[in-house]
């Protein structure tokens, strides 16, 4: 299986990080690489979403919510645009924000996408910029947090 992820520590508590993580109609107004974010945060819901870099043309995915606890994990099914209908033994991914308690106060976030399956062994280190655009979502997203 092969992982990117990028952390992040946020002066906030996990509930405040969850709060401005699953308030997705704000989204376009503090991210740019997921343009829009529609669903809601619950098991078995399915979220659409348009991703990408502002200078590429977006790409549009319906996944299904995996797992939405509140301050704790919130984690989606990952696909490859086009080919939501490939098998598991092909293709799996699971795209998750997992969140823990820093000592001082605070919150540290865990932001990672997992890839299973044949197609995942061809790719080393998983999408091309995978971790430079889970490093810009995750520093957005502390700013927006932080200014409250």
């Amino acid at each position: 299986m092969r992982t990117v992820e990028a952390v992040v520590d946020i002066e906030a508590s996990p509930q405040q990080v969850w709060d401005v993580l699953t308030d997705f109609p704000s989204y376009p107004v503090w991210t740019t690489y997921i343009q829009e974010l529609e669903g809601h945060a619950e098991v078995g819901n399915r979220l659409r979403l348009v991703i990408g870099p502002p200078d590429k043309k977006p790409y549009v995915v319906n996944v299904p919510v995996l797992d939405a606890t509140p301050g704790v994990r919130l984690a989606w099914g990952a696909v490859i645009p086009g080919a939501a209908w490939m098998p598991r033994t092909i293709y799996t991914g699971v795209h998750e924000f997992l969140f823990s308690d820093l000592p001082g106060g605070g919150t540290r976030l865990m932001h990672r996408e997992s890839f299973g399956g044949l197609l995942a062994r061809l790719v080393k280190d998983g999408p091309r910029g995978g971790d430079e655009g889970f490093d810009a979502f995750n520093q957005a997203l502390k700013r927006q947090v932080e200014a409250g």
